[in-house]
């Protein structure tokens, strides 16, 4: 039996997730430091201090394994994407509870794991995108003017990772494909290093770890949504391709969507398992890592046609006319900073004829009246009712 077994490991998930992380999307800077204390002098070789970020919070390295292929990761570059961190932390849970399991050891020997946790603090006390200064740091890898992206650099630099894993959180509207309602659960991005790329070396191999983190969670999917590819159009600035083109092999993983899971508590499951399958294969497969890259093509591309909510064949009046329309709504999340508390609102994004968009809720409504404002408005919450 292989090591590696997904579905075995898919079904005792439960019992190695580190319940002391709140489902809540949300993790700052405070929870951080109390989980840091929590695994000190325990599974890991060290937690380091490597630097501060524009107002002055401590960011952090952790560093497990004992064996010769680096395997440098980072999360929460983007404040408010956190299922990462907390799949990260479920994963080295698993690691120090299950000390002797076989594929725990198997990694330790194999890999060393350098881990930064939480690279934007700053962003992510607010629950926000962007650093103190409103930089995104995903597109600050050539200027390097945030303290944060100088010390991811310099760590990187330092340590001379063998494959990077950049951890991020993706938004609800990717569908896979675009012939049905079939969310992108996770997806997957080796970056390109040019407009005018042809495959280096460096990026087969991530490539390669892709195709084979997405053939073994393939295996455990639900009857809803399926594995994407994010669009590999060339960003000057951003940090995956520019890391690529220096000779670092990159994975990006986006931790996707599933209906009715707004704190991403089931999609944390199929990220934990999706980054214990990259381990595996970077342990398993270190001379070859390339082997099969081009099958990294044939995982559909992520498409842009998801809403949140669609009311379909709604009528509306104005003046004395009549008008067929769908309408469409994302939720969008609103972090109370004095409370510290997160809720969705839902807003009108789109009006007119929807049907070639998919939902995660929709209501088919024939003839029904729309009764509200007397017409609805882009960017309108949804204070309306469908009669």
């Amino acid at each position: 039996m292989s090591l590696f077994d997904i579905k075995s490991i898919f079904h005792s998930y439960e019992s190695f997730k580190d319940r002391s992380i709140s489902p809540s999307k949300i993790f700052r800077h405070y929870k951080l430091l109390e989980i840091i204390k929590k695994y000190n002098n325990t599974c890991f070789t060290s937690i380091t201090p490597i630097g501060f970020s524009v107002e002055r919070r401590e960011i952090f390295k952790i560093k497990w394994g004992i064996g010769k292929i680096k395997v440098f990761i980072w999360s929460q570059m983007h404040g408010n994407e956190t299922t990462g961190t907390k799949s990260m932390f479920d994963i080295f849970h698993f690691f120090s509870k299950q000390e002797n399991h076989d594929l725990v050891k198997f990694l330790k020997e194999s890999l060393t794991v350098l881990y930064i946790p939480m690279l934007n603090p700053d962003g992510s006390e607010k629950f926000q995108r962007r650093n103190a200064i409103n930089i995104d740091l995903n597109r600050d890898s050539v200027r390097l003017q945030s303290p944060e992206m100088q010390v991811l650099f310099h760590e990187i630099y330092k340590e001379s990772p063998h494959i990077l894993f950049n951890l991020h959180d993706q938004r609800s509207i990717y569908n896979v494909g675009n012939k049905y309602f079939n969310p992108a659960i996770l997806s997957f991005l080796s970056p390109s290093v040019s407009s005018k790329e042809v495959d280096s070396i460096h990026r087969k191999k991530s490539m390669g770890i892709v195709h084979f983190i997405a053939k073994k969670i393939q295996k455990i999917l639900p009857d809803v949504g399926s594995i994407g590819r994010f669009s590999d159009e060339f960003y000057p600035t951003a940090t995956g391709d520019n890391l690529q083109k220096l000779g670092f092999p990159c994975v990006l993983f986006e931790a996707g969507n599933y209906p009715k899971d707004n704190h991403k508590e089931i999609i944390r499951k199929y990220n934990a398992l999706s980054i214990l399958a990259g381990f595996y294969f970077i342990s398993s497969h270190k001379e070859n890592l390339e082997k099969n890259y081009e099958h990294y093509f044939s995982i559909s591309e992520n498409k842009n046609v998801l809403l949140d909510k669609i009311y379909r064949k709604v009528q509306i009046k104005k003046d004395d006319n009549q008008f067929i329309i769908d309408i469409g709504l994302m939720n969008f999340e609103e972090f109370d900073f004095e409370k510290k508390n997160l809720s969705f609102i839902s807003k009108i994004v789109d009006i007119g004829d929807l049907s070639n968009f998919f939902a995660y809720e929709e209501f088919i409504t024939p003839g029904q009246i729309f009764y509200g404002k007397k017409y609805p408005e882009i960017g309108d919450l949804e204070f309306f009712k469908v009669l």
